[in-house]
């Protein structure tokens, strides 16, 4: 949907103790914080981290094309204390941390769609969190966070201000670019525009230097559809299935404290109507037998690999994600989220061969489905806590069978086209004038 600027002209956001609004953690400011982003955005990406080239050619493309260009980050950074006025609210010992998805951006980012009140509160070398995160964690402005860097050295952080999800791209915190250096380097994620006079010119410029999207390049905007595999932020995976510890192991695996597997998975969980065994979160595991029950009752039976399915697949797996970094982020595995069948037929980068009918009743019950990620991962479904199965969307691969509906555009000027991305492997159009569709990746 289309990002509108609204302002509120007193007190944008409620007080922390003794807020009017019910089970939301806000915080006082006076300043008045945008509503929403202050401006359409769009951004460009790759199935991994930007190399320095990328980046640089990215952004030649977009300042030709009329826009501004930021370099984002995205990495997990490690919580390991919270203080607040000298005294505990957190403090882990012997490795063990809590992890935090991380938005790092210029502060001429933040000004440009968030707005000085918030661009100064970064610039001081403060962070935002987002009020799911700090519901969370139980959070107030003033608190100190004890981040760890990838050596593991301490660097405290003090929360400047408590915002809408949307402006920490619904995860835990936002800082800045300058801030975020004392953790180290860390790879660029994407590239955000602003200041887009034509979306078309965008594109133009980008061609210009060789940034074609849709193969290697995928393109977002901040108008785009609500994908039914899209997947939820980590502050509300937490809130929903609860916030755990961690510490590494051996190569990419990590151990999940003891106290939050036992309170929260469902240990050698034998489904019935259709026979497969894991362990998932107990949450996760009813939506799981809701899907197997509908798939059996439909004569679906058949295109679930059972054997291959509970020999390869499975559930939870205490490990990172297989495309992160140094900061990476825990696997949806280690919640216990997500779960893997048919994996011969369906593995990460290949062409999905689910059958649609199974996709789309894992979608009618929470799931989002990981064949349109990119790189496409069709073994997998993702639990998102809510209905998926009524979405219109241009899917890469099994689309919903409900019509796409109409999308509110922001205002380029009376006679711009504006081109809408989707997942769609063939073409169409809804613009505001005409003109063909940019076909892009999948992306979640």
């Amino acid at each position: 949907m289309v990002k509108l600027v609204r302002w509120r002209t007193s007190i944008l956001i409620a007080a922390l103790v003794g807020s009017c609004v019910p089970g939301r953690v806000l915080a006082m400011d006076n300043a008045g914080f945008p509503v929403q982003g202050l401006e359409p955005t769009m951004s460009v990406s790759t199935a991994e981290n930007l190399t320095p080239q990328q980046v640089s050619l990215i952004s030649a493309g977009v300042t030709a094309g009329g826009a501004v260009p930021y370099a984002l980050k995205f990495p997990t950074i490690s919580l390991t204390a919270q203080t607040r006025g000298g005294k505990d609210v957190l403090r882990l010992g012997e490795g063990w941390r809590i992890p935090m998805a991380t938005m790092i951006v210029p502060i001429g980012y933040v000004r440009a769609t968030d707005g000085d009140a918030m661009a100064d509160i970064v610039a001081r070398g403060q962070v935002l969190m987002g009020e799911t995160a700090a519901e969370v964690r139980g959070a107030q402005v003033g608190d100190v966070l004890i981040l760890r860097d990838r050596k593991f050295w301490m660097h405290p952080f003090t929360i400047g201000a408590i915002v809408a999800d949307e402006f920490v791209d619904s995860g835990d915190l936002l800082m800045s670019s300058s801030a975020a250096a004392a953790l180290g380097e860390m790879p660029v994620s994407r590239i955000a525009i602003t200041q887009i006079v034509s979306p078309a010119s965008v594109l133009a410029g980008l061609k210009k230097y060789g940034i074609r999207i849709g193969t290697v390049y995928r393109l977002r905007s901040s108008w785009d559809r609500e994908n039914p595999d899209g997947t939820l932020g980590t502050a509300t995976t937490k809130k929903l299935l609860g916030e755990f510890s961690y510490r590494p192991t051996v190569g990419s695996s990590i151990l999940v404290a003891g106290t939050w597997t036992l309170r929260n998975i469902a240990w050698k969980m034998r489904y019935t109507d259709i026979k497969l065994g894991n362990n998932c979160h107990k949450i996760v595991a009813a939506a799981i037998q809701g899907a197997l029950t509908e798939i059996k009752n439909s004569g679906l039976s058949r295109y679930i690999d059972t054997r291959n399915s509970n020999r390869y697949g499975g559930c939870f797996v205490g490990r990172y994600n297989r495309l992160a970094s140094k900061f990476g982020a825990p696997s949806r595995h280690a919640w216990g989220m997500a779960i893997d069948i048919n994996t011969d037929t369906n593995p990460q980068g290949g062409v999905p061969q689910m059958n649609c009918d199974v996709v789309r009743i894992f979608r009618k019950w929470g799931f989002a489905w990981g064949g349109n990620f990119w790189p496409a991962d069709g073994m997998h479904f993702e639990y998102v806590g809510e209905p998926r199965d009524q979405l219109g969307y241009p899917s890469r691969y099994c689309p919903n069978k409900v019509p796409a509906m109409a999308v509110a555009l922001p205002s380029f000027g009376p006679t711009t086209t504006i081109p809408i991305t989707t997942t769609s492997s063939t073409t169409s159009s809804s613009t505001s004038t005409t003109s063909p569709t940019t076909t892009v990746a999948p992306i979640t």
